[in-house]
């Protein structure tokens, strides 16, 4: 339970906070009244703070945090639409990585945005784990091919591997893992989906290479799964519902935007 404090000598009477939580926790009366509470209201409130964030008067704590625990925003400094749909244009799946060691700071920049990545109701279950060691990431490729090899049509893989190349992570030197405790996490495959969806797009501005790593996640979530959870220190109860292998760019190089085939829609109208 979230134990909420409205102080009313902050309060402007603008109505925000009831018009930006998501369970209507707060009602006014009339357009002049100080918002309160409703009963129950600290029950059901899921904590993402947006009655905080909106008000204006700092009139609001929830669980112990107000306004000066929110980060403030240059509100002159939007992202105009052609910026960011050339940033998704432009972003490529990389399978060929350069040598050069990934900073460790740098996934900690990307991992401190990803956190604002939305997660149904709020319940924040994403856990990361990270091997940026490129000997690490080769030890965790070999584990994966061993439950690629009990799988169909997964010869010419197997034949690649054995030839001393890396079907699985394609020699990135960092791979992020996005994790649930499936005992607590109810959502666990889109929640994951959008933060790693968001830590590539976020990687790619810094000019980053990315790839999902489709062939880890499929064999994270095997019967053999146990092996690759010590591995990675993982609990029994914890599955890998997203895999991103992140590096600087090798000599794979794009001179242009590569064709895509219009949306397929339905209009509703």
């Amino acid at each position: 339970m979230q134990k909420i404090i409205l102080d009313q000598s902050s309060c402007v009477r603008c109505g925000q906070c009831t018009v930006v939580c998501p369970n209507r926790i707060y009602q006014r009366k009339t357009n002049h009244d100080y918002s309160t509470c409703i009963e129950g209201g600290e029950e059901i409130c899921i904590g993402c703070y947006h009655c905080v964030a909106a008000c204006p008067g700092g009139a609001i704590t929830i669980g112990g945090v107000g306004r000066n625990d929110c980060l403030e925003y240059d509100k002159t400094a939007a992202i105009r639409f052609e910026h960011f749909a050339q940033l998704a244009r432009k972003r490529r799946s990389i399978r060929r990585y350069s040598d050069k060691p990934l900073d460790n700071r740098v996934v900690e920049q990307l991992l401190d945005v990803v956190r604002w990545a939305p997660t149904a109701k709020n319940g924040l279950p994403i856990k990361w784990v990270i091997i940026n060691n490129a000997a690490k990431v080769r030890e965790l490729a070999g584990m994966v091919m061993e439950c690629m090899k009990k799988m169909p049509n997964t010869e010419r893989m197997v034949d690649v591997w054995n030839q001393g190349g890396d079907p699985v992570f394609r020699g990135a030197p960092c791979v992020i893992g996005a994790y649930t405790d499936d005992l607590t996490a109810h959502w666990s495959a889109i929640d994951t989906s959008i933060a790693v969806g968001t830590f590539d797009l976020c990687a790619t501005a810094m000019r980053l290479g990315t790839c999902w790593a489709g062939i880890f996640v499929r064999a994270a979530q095997s019967p053999d799964k146990s092996t690759i959870n010590q591995w990675l220190g993982l609990k029994e109860t914890e599955t890998i519902h997203g895999g991103l292998m992140l590096g600087h760019v090798g000599d794979e190089i794009y001179q242009r935007i590569p064709y895509r085939p219009e949306a397929s829609k339905i209009w509703i109208r």
